[in-house]
């Protein structure tokens, strides 16, 4: 009986996750797709510039402050209010120096309109910091359908008002209103929950506890994120922004197709596993159910998104994107090992082991920076396929960790992801053919859809029967409800 509940709740709880990533994500991307339709490729590489920056700050103020409060077992009255004041302490010491260096930095690389949008996008620093812990504690609770009513209201209000600057002419400026909005609009409507409102406070004994652990993983992130910076700031120095805009804009893309799927199975998982962190036994079963599922979804969807990208992007962004079709194909394959050794680090965090994903950035990065030191003086294509090769041998190296740690071996690896690629090549090569006819992008796209959904779907009901049968009833349980 307690397996069915367990079985239960973690079903609904990734039901209303998905909805959560997947409408969130839907009415973000039709709102860059207006963005990108109004505005020039250079505002977009602006703002790349700006967030390569500011993301890597937010990193020193959020990361793993909601790893910690999940994997915890038990929340003290002095947990919360500690990491709110020493988050929000950090991103003031942060904010300072940004606000001061913006001039510095515009100038560096040659764009005067980067002062002020700079020193407003870094307020983001103060607000991330409180939406994590209120996201966190949510997710702990596993209220992932209060979490999707927030977020439905959220995205289409910064968005509404982002367009509507974008059409009066504010240029980079509708962004940055964008972003900014965003979170405080999602942080008021999370506040209405006295649950999700905190109080100041500091214990040395909480923090002691809490960032022993998330320590690691502020570490690990802040080396995975330096490989990421270095190398969009990188481009935006040598390259114009436009260049750096169209690189931008398909590894953004690139991490739409599977936020939706990984950050949820990530957010529902890692409570779940916590809760079976003793049991070895039963997080092998866990992981490996979670990989063929993320594998079924995820192979096809970067799968289907890389043959389809001129199509996808011409009839979306409309022509003036279309050099970054061969970075979105790029990407999609970068993304693909990403899915296998997603559940991986939950599992490792888990146990409370965020080390072995400290140590395995430290190498990653280590790699990416000697690959970007070369393929940075031939082209941004060949940063953009050093960054994917460097990509799929780190994860292959994770998951031989993984087989030590907790008996996820090769073999049981492959056995998982062998039924869903085989039917995604299948997929693949009719969406290839399809493209190669040279029709016009329309009939290209719609062709490339029903063809390869059709083709997925016949081959998994002879491959990968019982996953489809799973999700199928997944699915069918929640439409009856």
């Amino acid at each position: 009986m307690a397996e069915a509940i367990n079985r239960n709740t973690v079903v609904n709880s990734m039901w209303w996750k998905v909805l959560e990533r997947f409408s969130s994500q839907f009415m973000n991307l039709f709102i860059q797709i207006v963005l990108a339709r109004i505005l020039l490729p250079e505002d977009f590489g602006s703002l790349a510039i700006i967030n390569a920056i500011i993301v890597y700050c937010a990193i020193f103020v959020q990361s793993g402050l909601s790893t910690a409060i999940v994997q915890k077992k038990e929340l003290n009255k002095d947990d919360v209010p500690t990491l709110l004041t020493t988050s929000l302490t950090i991103a003031l010491v942060l904010y300072i120096p940004l606000f001061f260096l913006a001039p510095t930095i515009a100038e560096y690389y040659k764009l005067s309109n980067l002062v002020w949008p700079l020193r407003i996008e870094a307020l983001i620093l103060f607000l991330g910091a409180v939406n994590s812990i209120q996201t966190a504690i949510y997710q702990r609770r596993m209220a992932f359908k209060a979490l999707f009513f927030r977020s439905l209201l959220a995205v289409p209000i910064s968005g509404a008002i982002g367009i509507v600057m974008a059409y009066k002419g504010f240029g980079i400026w509708a962004l940055v209103a964008q972003s900014i909005i965003h979170y405080v609009v999602f942080i008021v409507f999370m506040s209405l929950d006295p649950s999700a409102r905190f109080g100041f406070g500091f214990s040395k004994k909480s923090a002691k506890e809490l960032y022993s652990f998330s320590g690691k993983i502020l570490l690990s992130n802040l080396v995975s994120g330096f490989g990421d910076t270095v190398r969009t700031m990188t481009i935006g120095k040598k390259y114009t922004p436009d260049r750096l805009a169209f690189y931008d804009k398909a590894y953004s893309y690139s991490s739409l197709v599977t936020q939706v799927v990984t950050t949820s199975m990530a957010s529902v998982l890692l409570p779940t596993f916590s809760r079976s962190q003793d049991e070895r036994s039963n997080l092998l079963r866990m992981s490996r159910l979670s990989v063929r599922l993320i594998s079924f979804v995820m192979m096809p969807a970067l799968m289907g998104v890389a043959v389809a990208a001129e199509p996808l992007v011409v009839i979306l962004l409309s022509s003036k994107w279309a050099p970054c079709v061969p970075f979105l194909i790029v990407f999609c394959f970068l993304r693909l090992p990403c899915c296998i050794t997603t559940i991986d680090k939950q599992v490792y965090f888990s146990i409370g082991n965020s080390s072995i994903a400290m140590y395995y950035e430290i190498g990653l990065l280590v790699v990416n920076l000697l690959t970007l030191f070369f393929t940075v003086r031939i082209s941004i294509m060949a940063i953009a396929i050093g960054a994917m090769i460097v990509e799929l041998l780190g994860n292959i190296v994770l998951c031989i960790v993984s087989s030590k740690v907790y008996g996820y071996y090769i073999s049981f690896r492959l056995n998982d992801i062998w039924r869903p690629a085989l039917c995604t090549l299948a997929m693949a090569g009719i969406g290839v053919s399809v493209y190669l006819l040279h029709l016009n992008h329309i009939w290209t796209l719609s062709l490339q859809i029903v063809l390869c959904l059709a083709t997925y779907y016949c081959m998994s009901c002879i491959f990968n029967k019982e996953i489809l049968s799973y999700v199928r009833e997944i699915v069918k349980n929640k439409i009856h409800k």
